[in-house]
């Protein structure tokens, strides 16, 4: 199990992670997603004890990510996005050096080691200098997963990887899942995250805006219909129930609604002559993109609010200055010297 509570990193303060709270339970893929500089590699690194978190707590099955961190890495299968090996080793002499530091000995104990390396085609001749980045990425898989670990973190796993390795990557993962694996699989590609993950994070600026279960996200999508009318139907009655349209011609529309009201639709659409009714289904990274807008929107509405409260405070400031200076001025102010008066008398 992977567990963070209250995890801080700063680099800076817009830049690191804030506040994270999320687990993986044994048995479930989560799907860590985020634009570039989200914080998605921070974690992770944090999490195998590379580099240690400000303030929280963060454990793999129950030790301490960086008290305990050659305990977790011994364990734990990891891929990092970024592959560093020995270049100048010869792949098979590599293979031997990982397989002892795992404690891995006898043709019984490596027969994981050589599926994975049928698996996923590596070519064990030569020096990994010259393997291709590809070559070098599945080479990783290998050596992160040969020793049979119940915990995988996985860090861009396919980058790199040529399309059919790709999808031998994520059929693995779906069988690790039904073995009762916990797995941490950050990535990018959104089609990795619907064809594996149970649950899915998002990260945004380092801050976990998004922690749901993939059943509930897709519930709470706006589907897309596309409907074809024999007459131009009652708009009026549709905008009535609170769904929007867009329409191609006099007959075609495409009409969205909220994923739990397509009952009422229904009996919208029942009092129309309706040709065809197509639904249109929309891919998870479009309902990302939903949530991402909403978030971005609500940010942007307190920052709105948060400058209106600062320009007021500063108008209610300015306009108390002038009576302060007055008073100052006026207590600052030198009296008139009696002799020169009486001078100005004589003289008139």
């Amino acid at each position: 199990m992977i567990e963070l509570k209250d995890v801080t990193l700063k680099y800076s303060s817009t830049k690191g992670i804030f506040n994270l709270n999320f687990s993986v339970e044994k048995g479930q893929v989560f799907g860590y997603v985020g634009p570039n500089d989200a914080g998605k590699t921070t974690t992770i690194r944090m999490l195998m004890g590379l580099i240690r978190a400000g303030r929280g707590s963060a454990t793999i099955d129950g030790l301490n990510c960086f008290s305990r961190a050659s305990a977790i890495q011994k364990n734990t299968g990891y891929v990092p996005e970024d592959v560093a090996l020995f270049e100048n080793m010869r792949v098979k002499e590599y293979l031997n050096f990982v397989t002892q530091m795992r404690g891995i000995f006898g043709q019984k104990n490596t027969r994981l080691r050589d599926m994975l390396i049928e698996r996923f085609e590596v070519e064990t001749r030569g020096k990994i200098e010259n393997m291709s980045s590809g070559m070098k990425k599945r080479l990783t898989i290998v050596t992160a997963l040969m020793h049979d670990p119940q915990t995988l973190v996985l860090d861009e796993p396919t980058s790199g990887l040529d399309p059919l390795m790709q999808s031998r990557f994520l059929d693995l993962v779906l069988e690790e899942k039904r073995r009762g694996k916990t797995v941490l699989l950050s990535t990018h590609k959104f089609e990795e995250v619907e064809r594996t993950c149970d649950r899915v994070g998002v990260l945004r600026e380092g801050h976990l805006v998004e922690n749901m279960d993939i059943v509930s996200l897709r519930a709470e999508e706006t589907k897309a219909y596309l409907v074809k009318f024999a007459a131009p139907p009652n708009l009026e009655q549709i905008k009535k129930y609170g769904f929007g349209f867009q329409q191609f011609s006099q007959s075609d529309y495409e009409i969205f609604s909220p994923g739990d009201r397509i009952d009422v639709l229904m009996k919208v659409l029942s009092h129309e002559k309706v040709l065809v009714f197509n639904s249109k289904n929309q891919s998870l990274e479009e309902i990302f993109q939903q949530h991402y807008k909403k978030e971005i929107k609500q940010t942007e509405f307190k920052n709105e609010e948060n400058n209106i409260q600062e320009n007021e405070g500063k108008i209610k400031r300015s306009e108390r200055k002038p009576k302060l200076m007055l008073k100052k001025t006026e207590k600052n102010r030198t009296l008139p010297d009696p002799e020169e008066t009486v001078r100005e008398v004589k003289k008139a």
